[in-house]
Parts: C-alpha cells; structure tokens; sequence
C-alpha cells in the first residue's frame, strides 16, 4: 500500500466524519429514535455497495470504502444508542433499532452491489 493510498483513505475519513458529525447533530433527538445515526449507517451501506463494485482496487476505493464509508458509518455509537434505549426501557425499540439496522443495512449494501457491480 503507497503513500497516496494511506493519504486517500485520510481524506476520506476526515470527510465522513464531518458528515456524520452534521447530520447526527441534526436529525439525532434525545429519548427518540436515533434517525441521524440510522441515516448515515443506510446511507454508508448503499454507497459501499454502489463503489464496491464500480472502485475494486483503486485508490478511490480507499478514499470512499475506508475513509469516507469508514468514518461515515458507526458502529460504536449505534451500539450505545442500543443500549441506552434498552436501560431507558424502550426495549421494544432498542430490539427493532438494532434488528432494521443489521437487516436494512445488508439490502442497502447488496441491491446497488448486485447491480452496479454486475
């Protein structure tokens, strides 16, 4: 791996970040559903899968795939944010949160995969 893959993969991440950071502050309320996380987790998952297959190998893969899907998606605070549902006794709601999340993130990466990719 060369300079300019590690400096992709940087770039990305610093980007991701960012959004993630915007758009969890901005749709994210407290004792609600945490939509700004499952917004930028769906959305990591569906653009994985569309520059999966369109990238393999290149440095724009380590620029979206590592850096920007990377930093994008989280899957720490989606594990806090199932915890903290599930000890505020929204247990109903932490279980569907995290059951969509893992369902809905697999569809989202596979459709555009299976479609972009082939």
């Amino acid at each position: 791996m060369t300079i300019f893959y590690w400096l992709s993969v940087a770039a990305g991440g610093m980007i991701g970040a960012v959004i993630r950071y915007l758009v969890s502050g901005k749709l994210n309320r407290e004792g609600g559903f945490p939509a700004g996380t499952f917004a930028v987790n769906m959305a990591g998952a569906f653009l994985a899968g569309v520059f999966s297959g369109l990238v393999a190998g290149s440095p724009a893969q380590a620029f979206v795939i590592s850096g920007l899907m990377g930093a994008l998606t989280t899957f720490s605070t989606w594990i806090s944010e199932i915890l903290l549902m599930w000890q505020q006794g929204r247990r109903a709601a932490s279980v569907l949160y995290a059951v969509s999340t893992i369902i809905c993130g697999i569809v989202f990466y596979m459709v555009p995969y299976i479609y972009v990719g082939s």
